[in-house]
């Protein structure tokens, strides 16, 4: 192991939870191009989890953690039995997926969606961090604009939106006879086209 991977090391580790982006790569190494931050990034990746460790380096969506070996998984839930994971409710599942395939979208178009009101639900994903307000939309009352934060991308275990699935995926849902489909675009977007 090189130097500049132990001190990779040793960053990716401070930053804990948040983990590491390439910008902070390029910028405390002074490296001219994220692209060659980006290589510095997969060498080291490739070669600590070449080693076998206990811990592993994974990328989410730009950032860059260290997780734990499956072959722990048994063991360390044992150890944190009494930190049990708040589970989210179909509810908050059903706007968190609103989100995250709508996003940036207001309150009122989550609203429309799901047919009820979801405000006290948008409310709960933000206290857990796993959405948050993104702009202001340019209609009649400049309502807020939500999105999807980087913890969400850590509490699916998804690397990019494009993990997702599609919509038609889904075995319970007509698309072609759904008449809100008709009215609400799920993919498209609220923001302006320049």
């Amino acid at each position: 192991m090189t130097s500049r991977d132990k001190i990779i090391e040793s960053l990716i580790y401070i930053k804990g939870d948040e983990g590491i982006k390439i910008e902070d790569i390029k910028e405390v190494f002074h490296l001219e191009t994220l692209a060659v931050a980006k290589d510095l990034m997969n060498k080291f990746v490739e070669n600590f989890n070449n080693e076998k460790r206990g811990l592993r380096v994974e990328e989410y969506n730009g950032i860059y953690k260290f997780v734990t070996i499956s072959e722990a998984k048994e063991f360390i839930s044992s150890l944190i039995s009494h930190e049990k994971r708040s589970k989210l409710s179909d509810s908050a599942l059903e706007v968190v997926g609103i989100i995250a395939y709508k996003a940036p979208i207001t309150r009122s178009a989550i609203n429309a969606i799901r047919g009820k009101i979801s405000d006290h639900i948008v409310n709960l994903l933000m206290l857990k961090g796993l959405v948050e307000e993104v702009g202001i939309a340019k209609t009649p009352g400049n309502p807020v604009l939500f999105g999807i934060t980087d913890k969400f991308y850590d509490y699916f275990r998804i690397r990019s939106l494009n993990e997702l699935p599609r919509l038609s995926e889904f075995a319970n849902i007509d698309l072609e006879n759904d008449a809100t489909e008709e009215i609400i675009d799920l993919y498209g977007s609220q923001r302006e086209e320049f």
